[in-house]
């Protein structure tokens, strides 16, 4: 009987393929951030750009770069992990593709340093 491995089990590992495209994170405490993925971590820690956050009713002090039509604009929000409800991405992006193009970028980046074509960090 031959065991198999499963490719991967979680959303967590396969975030690091999404760098770049936009993406709606919705956290456990009812707020909404919607903006382009810069980076993430095997602990689903997610760092975004360009982020516009749906405005608190409560009066609260914020560190926004400007208030348009009611929601607060940042250059970049980092979110834990474990405060996640949710993660949309566009109805347009082809999520097999993406993956697939992540996974040849390693590949390829790998076959390099073996190669050594590129030098590895010291």
């Amino acid at each position: 009987m031959a065991s198999s491995k499963p490719a991967d089990a979680n959303l967590a590992p396969l975030l690091r393929y999404f760098v770049g495209i936009d993406l709606i994170v919705e956290t456990k405490h009812g707020r909404s951030f919607k903006g382009a993925l810069i980076s993430a971590d095997q602990y689903m820690n997610l760092v975004l750009k360009r982020v516009d956050k749906k405005k608190q009713q409560e009066a609260t002090t914020t560190t926004a770069t400007a208030i348009i039509d009611g929601q607060e604009v940042f250059d970049w929000v980092h979110i834990r992990g474990p405060t996640i409800r949710y993660i949309v991405f566009g109805a347009n992006i082809d999520l097999a593709g993406v993956i697939k193009a992540g996974k040849d970028r390693e590949r390829a980046a790998s076959d390099k340093y073996r190669r050594g074509i590129r030098k590895a960090p010291k």
